[in-house]
């Protein structure tokens, strides 16, 4: 055990590998995100990722045509990549995460209501701050932090977790309530 522990320290040490921390559901079980994970299904889009080559993600986002969602392009909803076709679509997506393709909720930022969002997920403030287009991270309740350390990892990536766009604000209220397409989701912010 302790020589493999080595060769995986070596090896992500000399490559340019991203790794992940693994979520264990159990640890969320009575909390916020636990129910998000349970109510959305997303067991597998929370578990242990797979060790991720960074050249190999860039090359794979910079093959992304400007057609990829123009079904009258031959090659509608494919990347082409090292001499083969990789589907990227809605169902590929929900393949890769072991998800049903159900009418789950589309997530509507836009149409959300801002007192509605702040009263929400805010404690001790009830509006949106005038002229701002974040609101600080501090002022977000406990279980929606949370919540909030997986929205900005996997769901809006940020590296400005101390804010909170209004963006980021409305899908944290949306996941306390409803679910969310992840396949959709993910496909459209592609």
């Amino acid at each position: 055990m302790e020589g493999a522990w080595l060769v995986y320290k070596n090896d992500t040490s000399i490559r340019n590998i991203i790794s992940e921390r693994r979520v264990l559901t159990s640890d969320f079980a009575n909390e916020l995100l636990g129910q998000v994970i349970e109510r959305n299904k997303w067991e597998t889009f929370v578990a242990t990722p797979r060790v991720a080559y960074v050249e190999i993600v860039k090359e794979f986002y910079a093959n992304i045509h400007d057609n990829l969602d123009n079904s009258e392009h031959p090659k509608y909803q494919q990347v082409y990549m090292r001499g083969q076709y990789i589907p990227l679509s809605l169902l590929a997506i929900l393949r890769y995460y072991r998800l049903d393709n159900t009418e789950n909720d589309i997530f509507q930022a836009a149409t959300t209501n801002l007192y509605e969002v702040v009263t929400s997920i805010c404690q001790g403030i009830d509006h949106w701050p005038d002229g701002s287009s974040t609101l600080n991270y501090k002022c977000l309740l406990p279980q929606v932090r949370t919540l909030d350390k997986m929205v900005s990892a996997n769901l809006l990536p940020t590296t400005h977790s101390s804010m909170v766009t209004m963006e980021r604000a409305r899908l944290l209220h949306w996941l306390q309530t409803k679910t969310l397409n992840i396949g959709y989701y993910i496909f459209c912010n592609v």
